[in-house]
């Protein structure tokens, strides 16, 4: 009997010793970065009102709505990368002073990344700036990682972050709009925002009719859809016509046949295009709507192309990450070939707006 007790609290230490390192790690996963260091930046947009599904905000001036645009930052908790990625980040939007900042999903990758959440979240609040997100296919990912909507609750709980959880009843965690105002209260444009998922169930696959076995990319689903085509009748009730830009972070299905015809109105292709694997009619829905303008997203970290799928443009967001497979590891190019960047949109009065690429070895 002794012998067995001694073995029974050998076991407990050691799984507390354990437990108490896991912590411990979980604690110490930061962003590796000064975030007291940065200059909070001058802007003049205010929160006009919120629901859990979307969020008015507005310009007190007039003039262009500068939307600035990340994707794929994947901070995980590799110092070095972690610090160029944020460095960067900082660099953009402390030039660019936009009114907007949006991340396009796999934003903070791997495991044991609560404080990396906080601290990414942060510093967006010291940098003063108003901000959005959509989750990618990687969050959630990892050992002790927080849960997808662990993140949404960790982001949204920042002043400065205008992310939102979203209908409960619907799937996916953070699909909401923000619905941006000129000075005179008109609606300017209106972003909605969807979670595009990570990978697809066996419960979906037969939903969708998808019969390819292992991993396919989740996407858009019909909830979402229906809730699109909603939302989208209840803002014109109360604001008439208006323009909108979507995005999400796994390219729609029907980006792949629009890509493999190449073309494109810019950028490269060089890998191939990881779309949803089924479609659940998100496009159909904005062209019997009417509003859309674009669809924005990331996935793909070595492509940074546009083409146009009917009157709409299809197009990844300029990917920003440099902890993950990237131009300089898949095709071991120069610095002077990187393509991580951001993009940033000019929205108009009227809603229209013009997009460039910003490319941070330039």
């Amino acid at each position: 009997m002794k012998k067995i007790l001694k073995i029974i609290i050998v076991l407990v230490l050691v799984a507390t010793i354990g437990v108490s390192g896991f912590i411990i790690y979980k604690n110490s996963q930061g962003v590796s970065y000064d975030i007291s260091s940065v200059q909070k930046i001058q802007n003049d947009v205010e929160i006009i009102s919120e629901t859990d599904d979307g969020v008015t905000i507005k310009k007190k001036s007039d003039g262009d709505f500068k939307v600035l645009m990340f994707t794929d930052t994947h901070l995980n908790g590799k110092k070095e990368t972690d610090i160029q990625t944020v460095s960067f980040i900082v660099k953009n939007i402390t030039e660019q002073k936009p009114d907007l900042v949006i991340f396009g999903g796999d934003n903070v990758s791997s495991g044991f990344n609560e404080k990396r959440n906080n601290e990414f979240a942060q510093l967006m609040e010291n940098l003063g700036v108003y901000w959005a997100a959509v989750l990618g296919n990687h969050e959630g990912d990892g050992l002790l990682a927080v849960s997808r909507e662990e993140n949404v609750e960790i982001f949204s709980s920042y002043d400065h972050c205008l992310m939102r959880k979203g209908k409960s009843d619907i799937d996916g965690s953070g699909n909401y709009t923000i619905n941006v105002l000129n000075s005179d209260g008109t609606l300017k444009e209106v972003f909605f925002l969807m979670d595009s998922g990570s990978y697809m169930t066996d419960k979906s696959k037969k939903e969708y009719g998808v019969t390819k076995d292992g991993e396919v990319y989740d996407g858009v689903k019909t909830s979402q859809v229906d809730w699109y085509k909603n939302k989208h009748d209840a803002l014109t009730e109360e604001y008439g016509s208006f323009k909108s830009i979507t995005v999400v972070h796994i390219p729609p299905y029907q980006a792949e046949k629009e890509y493999s015809e190449g073309d494109f109105l810019y950028g490269d292709k060089r890998e191939g295009v990881c779309e949803s694997g089924f479609d659940a009619g998100l496009l159909d829905a904005m062209m019997q709507k009417g509003s859309a303008q674009a669809v924005y997203f990331g996935h793909d970290h070595v492509n940074n192309f546009g083409v146009m799928y009917e009157n709409v443009l299809l197009s990844y967001i300029q990917p920003s990450g440099y902890g993950v497979y990237n131009m300089q590891s898949k095709f071991d190019s120069p610095e002077s070939e990187w393509i991580q960047g951001a993009t940033l949109l000019n929205i108009k009065t009227d809603g229209t707006f013009t997009a460039e690429r910003i490319y941070n070895h330039k």
